[in-house]
C-alpha cells in the first residue's frame, strides 16, 4: 500500500467517523425534542392544575370567580381585585401555553383542549368584560388569538367552572348560547 493509498484510505474512515457522529447527534437532538415537548406540555398541565386546585381550595375566591363571571360589575372593589388577580394569572397560564404550542412545544391536542377552556371563561358576561378591561396587557398575537376565540361559537354544554352559562360575544355584546 502505496502513502497516497492510505493517506485515501484515513479520508474514507474519517468521512464515515463524521457520518456516523451525525446520525448520533441527529438522534441527541431527536431525542431532546421529544423530552422538551413532554417537559413542556407536564409544565402547562402543572400551571393550571395548580390554578384549578387553588380556586377549589379557596371557597370565597370560587365564589367571586363564579359571580365574576356572571357580572363583573356586580363585584365589590374586593371582589374585583381577588377576580382580577384570579384571571390575570388563568390567561397568563394561557399565554405561555398559547407560546408553547405555537412554537411547537405543545401538541395540537393538548392545546385544543386548554383552548377550550380559556374560550369557556372569556365568553362568559363577565370574562369577556374582563378581558375588554384587561386584555391590553397580553402579547398582541395572544390577543389576536383571543379575539378570534370570543368569535367562535361556544359548545351548546360550555359553563364555566360546570356552572355558569358560556355566552358568544361579537362587537363586544353578549349572546345566549343555542339551546338544542
Amino acid at each position: 500500500m502505496t502513502l497516497d493509498e492510505a493517506g485515501a484510505l484515513s479520508q474514507i474512515a474519517g468521512a464515515i467517523g463524521v457520518i456516523a457522529s451525525l446520525i448520533f447527534v441527529g438522534l441527541q437532538i431527536r431525542d431532546n425534542s421529544s423530552a422538551v415537548r413532554s417537559a413542556t406540555a407536564q409544565a402547562v398541565h402543572d400551571n393550571y392544575a395548580s390554578w384549578y386546585l387553588s380556586l377549589s381550595n379557596n371557597e370565597a375566591a370560587l365564589a367571586t370567580s363564579a359571580k365574576g363571571f356572571v357580572d363583573l360589575n356586580a363585584l365589590s372593589p374586593a371582589e374585583k381585585a381577588q377576580f382580577v388577580c384570579t384571571m390575570m394569572a388563568f390567561l397568563s397560564h394561557s399565554q405561555n401555553a398559547f407560546h408553547q404550542w405555537r412554537e411547537g412545544h405543545l401538541s395540537d391536542g393538548l392545546w385544543a383542549g386548554w383552548e377550550a377552556l380559556m374560550m369557556n371563561l372569556v365568553n362568559t358576561p363577565g370574562g369577556a368584560a374582563f378581558w375588554a378591561e384587561r386584555g391590553y396587557v397580553f402579547g398582541a398575537e395572544f390577543q389576536g388569538h383571543v379575539a378570534e376565540i370570543m368569535t367562535r361559537q361556544p359548545n351548546p354544554r360550555a359553563r364555566a367552572f360546570g356552572v355558569v352559562p358560556v355566552t358568544h360575544v361579537t362587537g363586544g355584546v353578549n349572546h345566549s348560547p343555542t339551546s338544542d
